[in-house]
């Protein structure tokens, strides 16, 4: 048996997928296996894979008609014959040590799920934020504890984190493929309260590439609105399979710390009739799940219930009050000098 399956959807990509499958036949780790799932491609990117098997019969390549990302990686770890099991997005890459520092956090720390860091390509089109939550530090949590999920550097990004596949197979896990943006959001909420042992490493094993024009994530990123709207559907989605594996009530001040952090402090960049609508909805979603408590029962920050008010009191928003509870919760996450310096 091979020592690792690495897991390449490939659509359309045609300027970048040799140069992501060299990072993978250049590893230090020869016993992998290369699982290139063709999710019904229109440009040259299969021919391009036909040339790639023919130098290197690690490589198998899966042919479906187009289905998405979420679609593409379920074929994947079918098709997968390792026991470990991890995700390269076709323009992105691998160092060349990846799989061999992958499989060796597996051995050491005997976990289910292993997420590691990444870098940003290039170089200098990382932003802070990104940068950050690609730097997680190596720390073991044994069971699940919350801040895996709500504190740690620990997602999004399903690409960042490997899993062995009888864990994912015994827990019916695969990729939400109703979703065709924040799959990885939903996938991290799914496996890590379910996983016995997981084990973050700091050590960067990934390229991304941070934007690739005329992709989803690029058409996203700059609608603010149509964001905010594919984060709601993102939202329930993890409600839902929160509610089916009885975490909701748990952990709800959490839910609701990151519900706003997550959609609800962009959705204050909006319009007041946009905003109504998003916070409205989120409202609703909330108040569908009997396990949730009312805003009144949470334990969260006191800007952050500001916020997370306004979703049962749309009639409330306006300009004044949307750009007030902005600068409040701004202030609560990063203090007075930092709010005198944004607003300076």
């Amino acid at each position: 048996m091979t020592a690792i399956s690495v897991i390449v959807p490939v659509y359309n990509v045609k300027e970048y997928l040799e140069w992501c499958l060299d990072s993978l036949k250049s590893q230090t780790l020869k016993n992998i296996e290369i699982i290139c799932v063709n999710d019904g491609s229109t440009d040259s990117s299969r021919e391009i894979l036909d040339k790639c098997q023919k130098q290197d019969s690690r490589i198998t390549i899966v042919d479906k008609p187009n289905g998405g990302l979420s679609s593409a990686r379920n074929a994947g770890i079918r098709a997968a014959t390792s026991d470990i099991v991890c995700f390269l997005d076709s323009d992105d890459r691998f160092t060349p040590d990846a799989c061999e520092v992958i499989t060796d956090a597996f051995k050491k720390t005997n976990a289910d799920v292993v997420t590691f860091g990444a870098n940003c390509f290039p170089e200098n089109a990382g932003y802070p934020w990104l940068i950050e939550h690609l730097s997680p530090r190596d720390v073991v949590y044994e069971p699940f504890h919350p801040d895996l999920l709500f504190k740690e550097m620990s997602r999004p990004f399903a690409w960042r984190t490997a899993c062995k596949k009888s864990f994912l197979v015994q827990n019916n896990i695969a990729f939400t493929e109703d979703l065709k943006f924040g799959e990885d959001q939903v996938f991290h909420f799914v496996v890590y309260p379910r996983a016995k042992k997981t084990t973050l490493i700091s050590n960067k094993l990934y390229d991304y590439r941070v934007s690739r024009k005329g992709s989803l994530m690029d058409k996203v990123t700059h609608d603010l609105y149509l964001k905010c709207s594919e984060h709601i559907k993102i939202t329930k989605c993890i409600f839902e399979d929160w509610k089916n594996g009885g975490y909701l009530a748990i952990y709800s001040n959490e839910l609701a710390e990151w519900l706003v952090d997550f959609v609800l402090k962009e959705a204050l960049g909006l319009t007041p009739e946009q905003a109504k609508d998003i916070f409205g909805s989120l409202g609703k979603v909330w108040q569908s799940f009997q396990d949730l408590p009312d805003a009144s029962n949470l334990h969260i920050f006191p800007a952050t219930k500001q916020v997370f008010e306004l979703m049962f009191c749309t009639s409330k928003i306006t300009s004044i009050r949307l750009k007030t509870c902005q600068l409040l919760y701004f202030k609560q996450q990063y203090g007075t000098k930092a709010l005198l310096h944004k607003i300076l």
